[in-house]
């Protein structure tokens, strides 16, 4: 039987040629398109400023092409079915070329992206979406969600986990794979090059998690979940009311945890036993209604978010007692393999 293993052991005693590198550009899939996030969305914004940063900025508003300065601000508004900028209607702004720019919503917040941008009429308000490389969404995303001080080994746990969700896990946003919030995941500016989430997203360049699907007997990457704390052991699917198709998740236990909990009490008026229950309600009354999965018949719990998957605080404690990354990913991982996109 001609496997994978010998055609590429085979491959290796060729001289590179052309009918070589072919066969090597057959062997290898194509590289997965560059992440788009829908960007300020909780603010439905009406009005936003687009700033150039450190070189002009070339924007398109439909067939028009004009050029922000570094000193020059664009003023965006939405009106219920267009957008205008000095008064001048238009349907669609973007940039043609991928820039650093800032994107504000005024009085409230900014933040600086380098990427693709479109800005559209979504029901009255500004719907911004930004493509990002992968890479420097991964740093964005282990910058914006890790815990403060987490070892390397921790935060390069974290970058492989943030990009095997980015390659496998599919949403039903608008024009967009993933928003900017912990619905998807926590986006925020990209750190500095020389930060340690920039070098842990370096060091793991392109890993992801693979496990192989029950279902066709091939591996598939995980759209890896994970959460802040997970009271002490972490859960699966089942235990929480979601419905297994591919990987079940594990519970496994968690020494930091089970000895420092994140305790939590509340006094709901709900029922909510599933983690579906718990997102239902929170959406109505908060982020902070239900921080985590709540104990039976109790309005308290232990562990901050759903539990599911790397547990952020105990994954910083396993880096501080020297594991690997590769050693926190098996502990809340299991039945996992790392590779290579």
């Amino acid at each position: 039987m001609l496997t994978r293993r010998h055609v590429l052991s085979t491959l290796a005693t060729l001289p590179i040629t052309g009918r070589t590198a072919s066969a090597l550009a057959f062997l290898a899939p194509p590289p997965p398109p560059n992440p788009r996030f829908t960007v300020l969305s909780l603010f439905r914004p009406q009005r936003l400023l687009l700033h150039a940063q450190n070189a002009p900025l070339t924007v398109q508003l439909d067939d028009t092409t004009l050029t922000l300065t570094r000193t020059e601000t664009l003023i965006i508004d939405a009106t219920p079915d267009a957008l205008t900028t000095n008064q001048h209607p238009f349907t669609t702004l973007t940039l043609p070329n991928p820039a650093t720019f800032a994107l504000e919503v005024p009085q409230k917040l900014r933040r600086t992206y380098t990427g693709a941008l479109t800005l559209a009429n979504e029901q009255g308000h500004l719907r911004a979406v930004v493509t990002i490389d992968r890479e420097l969404a991964v740093a964005s995303i282990v910058a914006a969600e890790s815990p403060p001080h987490a070892p390397l080994a921790a935060l390069a746990a974290q970058a492989i986990a943030a990009r095997s969700f980015l390659t496998a896990a599919h949403t039903t946003h608008l024009a967009a794979d993933f928003c900017d919030t912990t619905h998807c995941q926590f986006l925020r500016e990209a750190p500095p090059p020389a930060s340690p989430f920039t070098l842990a997203t370096h060091r793991t360049r392109n890993l992801v998690l693979q496990f192989r699907d029950p279902a066709s007997a091939n591996l598939s990457t995980l759209p890896a979940m994970y959460s802040r704390s997970c009271g002490g052991h972490t859960r699966t699917l089942a235990e929480l009311g979601i419905p297994t198709r591919g990987y079940p998740y594990f519970a496994v236990p968690c020494a930091f945890c089970q000895a420092h909990p994140e305790r939590w009490r509340n006094a709901p008026t709900t029922h909510a036993t599933t983690e579906l229950d718990r997102l239902v309600y929170n959406r109505i009354h908060g982020w902070s209604a239900l921080p985590g999965h709540p104990d039976p018949g109790a309005l308290e719990g232990r562990g901050i978010g759903h539990g599911i998957g790397l547990c952020q605080l105990g994954a910083a404690a396993m880096a501080f007692n020297a594991a690997t990354y590769t050693a926190i990913l098996a502990h809340y991982y299991p039945n996992t393999v790392l590779h290579s996109l």
